[in-house]
């Protein structure tokens, strides 16, 4: 399609100061926030001075905010000041994550969390602001528009081609910097491209022969792209201190281009202004996610999926700890009376989150970030995991045992609980205490040794509320050290005879649970085991799938409800990367290597009525580095996808 150019006259240059703030990246957190401390102590110092400085916009995250009066307490009341005054810009967001590489929860988190922060000093600015951003998810929009907020401004997912180029790439080219942006829900925003970056208007000279230079080619670039005579310039960049003196070069422009019109803007007032004489006809629409590899691929950085693999395991288990475990079970014990813990909550989610950044949960940062990162994910857990054993122990002391009462005082009971949205069978493992002694029974240590190692633990059985003897392994765990923390006592330690059993939990309830208990009976006898899941060394199979290994370790998995079978399936592939930290790039015409012939160590780890394992390792030697040309490519500052190095 072809676009026709909107009258562009007159113009008006916005020129909004902000700066681009990774917490962390190129040097770590505390580094970064010392800056970060300087940088709004001067800001302040120059709101002080007088009204020529008109606004700056906060990079769209709240915890700006927080790190900031985290070393400057004291001046609180001047940063309220200018955020009730409007001349300083905060929010929506509470950090500025990769929307990829973390969740839809948190996302929405994120903005709630945002909103609710911005809140304590005024408004959030409605602002739907994704500088650098590594590609958007398609649902963009929709959150968007949820949050009151009509718009999307970003750097990357989408190439504007310029005034009456062809759009030709599948929907993800844009004439102009503005565009349409839909979801998958038909929620619409305007999207404003950064289309010569987030920095098209960094330091602005005062000086008018420098300033002239600067501004034919900035002119230039953004009428390029623009379809209106409103033309975006942002002050600033990654880390970069306020432009103190833009108003003085504000005034130099004004001299230089009196037909045009130079003003100390902000996103608010440009918006008003792009809206108040944009044709929207003119406009492409963009639909779904940001990421399209035939921007060129390199600028929405997917291949950052794959560094430092394990912080997005531990971000995975974060969130999956507090979306599906600790925030359902905490809202079942409210029903139960127990008191919902938002504080818990936000601080849990807020230090999960403050590895959001896309610098961060990229893993494209120096190493001490990522050292720090693992810290506040542990942070987050024990929270997070602190909220599900309250939880657990209100709602297990809410269930009715009693009926477990028959196998006499010799029983402990115990649920087993499903937090899916389905019913559910599964492997459930749980550690028992089948006798303690509390050190302020004065007991001796050699007569607590004596007392619990002596206690017999045959003639048990699992049994479930129905009285059905459940097949189950025991393991003793022996003599175990351990201690309650009452809320009204001091702590208090015991020592214990502790057993972990571990059992098939059938057809447990969605968002429920099933009771068993271990007991001591007469009729001791397990029902008659079911035939093993594993047959010979190398075949897995029960009622709904079959598994059968190879020697090279690679496997067969057959789907008996859909009747489709999968060949060739856990084979590793090794190749070369000789990108950089945040690209991948494979060598050219580089063979991969696979485990595909390589015979593999294969045994059996388990194997009971209700599960079984097997363990394939490979002794596999892949190389070590690239070649010594990459070390010279680097050096010589070769750009990565024109790399010709090799393994």
């Amino acid at each position: 399609m072809e676009s026709s150019k909107q009258s562009i006259s007159p113009q008006t240059a916005h020129i909004i100061s902000h700066t681009h703030w990774d917490r962390e990246w190129y040097l770590p957190y505390e580094k970064h926030h010392v800056r970060l401390v300087k940088l709004v102590d001067e800001l302040l110092n120059r709101l002080d001075e007088d009204n020529e400085f008109k606004s700056f916009y906060l990079d769209g995250q709240t915890i700006i905010l927080e790190d900031y009066l985290q070393v400057r307490p004291e001046n609180q009341e001047r940063l309220q000041k200018y955020i009730t005054e409007g001349r300083l810009l905060i929010g929506p967001w509470y950090i500025l994550q990769d929307a990829f590489l973390t969740s839809g929860e948190a996302n929405v988190r994120n903005m709630q969390i945002g909103h609710q922060d911005s809140k304590r000093y005024g408004e959030p600015s409605k602002i739907g602001y994704f500088p650098d951003t590594f590609g958007l998810v398609g649902q963009t929009p929709q959150l968007m528009l949820q949050s009151g907020i009509n718009n999307a401004f970003f750097g990357r997912g989408v190439k504007p081609t310029g005034f009456n180029n062809t759009v030709s790439d599948g929907g993800y080219e844009s004439s102009f910097s503005e565009l349409i942006w839909e979801g998958p829900d038909g929620s619409k925003v305007l999207g404003i491209l950064f289309a010569n970056w987030y920095s098209n208007g960094n330091e602005v000279p005062v000086n008018e022969a420098e300033a002239k230079v600067f501004w034919e080619k900035k002119l230039a670039d953004a009428r390029k792209f623009a379809s209106t005579g409103e033309l975006l310039f942002m002050n600033g960049c990654d880390h970069q201190p306020a432009q103190l003196d833009l108003p003085e070069a504000i005034e130099t422009a004004k001299r230089l281009y009196p037909d045009m019109e130079f003003i100390h803007s902000n996103f608010p007032d440009y918006l008003k202004a792009v809206e108040g004489v944009m044709d929207r006809s003119n406009l492409s629409t963009v639909k779904g996610e940001l990421r399209s590899q035939h921007t060129d691929g390199w600028g929405t950085l997917v291949n950052t999926a794959s560094a430092r693999v394990y912080l997005k395991q531990r971000n995975q288990e974060g969130q999956i700890l507090l979306e599906k475990l600790a925030e359902p079970l905490a809202s079942f014990a409210h029903l139960l009376g127990k008191e919902y813990p938002h504080h818990l909550f936000t601080y849990a989610w807020k230090t999960l989150m403050q590895n959001h950044p896309h610098d961060s949960i990229c893993g494209c940062s120096v190493d001490e970030v990522h050292r720090e990162m693992v810290t506040r994910f542990d942070k987050s857990r024990h929270v997070a995991e602190t909220i599900v054993e309250d939880s657990k122990r209100v709602i297990a002391e809410a269930v009715d045992t009693s009926g477990f009462t028959v196998y006499g005082e010799d029983v402990l009971p115990l649920v087993a609980m499903n937090m899916t949205g389905w019913s559910r069978t599964g492997t459930v493992s749980v550690e028992l205490d089948v006798a303690r002694l509390y050190l302020r029974e004065g007991f001796s240590l050699e007569e607590t040794a004596s007392r619990m190692t002596g206690i017999d633990l045959h003639g048990r059985v699992l049994v479930d509320d129905q009285g059905n003897n459940i097949a189950s392994q025991l393991e003793d765990l022996g003599l175990q050290f351990s201690y309650d923390l009452p809320d009204d006592k001091f702590r208090q330690p015991y020592m214990c005879r502790r057993v972990r059993l571990t059992f098939e939990a059938v057809e447990v309830p969605a968002l429920g649970l099933r009771s068993y208990a271990w007991v001591r009976r007469a009729d001791a006898k397990l029902p008659i085991a079911a035939e093993s899941l594993l047959y010979g060394d190398r075949v897995l199979e029960n009622d709904v799938i079959k598994v059968v290994i190879n020697d090279d370790g690679s496997f067969m998995l057959s789907d008996k409800t859909s009747g489709v079978t999968y060949q060739d399936l856990g084979v590793y592939e090794n190749t070369g990367d000789i990108g950089n930290e945040y690209m991948y790039k494979q060598p050219e015409a580089e063979q991969a290597l696979t485990t595909k012939g390589l015979k593999a160590n294969i045994c059996v780890l388990e194997n009971t009525s209700f599960r079984a394992a097997i363990e394939i390792n490979h002794n596999w030697e892949i190389p070590a580095s690239a070649d010594d040309k990459l070390d010279e490519e680097q050096r010589a500052l070769v750009y990565y996808p024109e790399r010709k190095a090799q393994r």
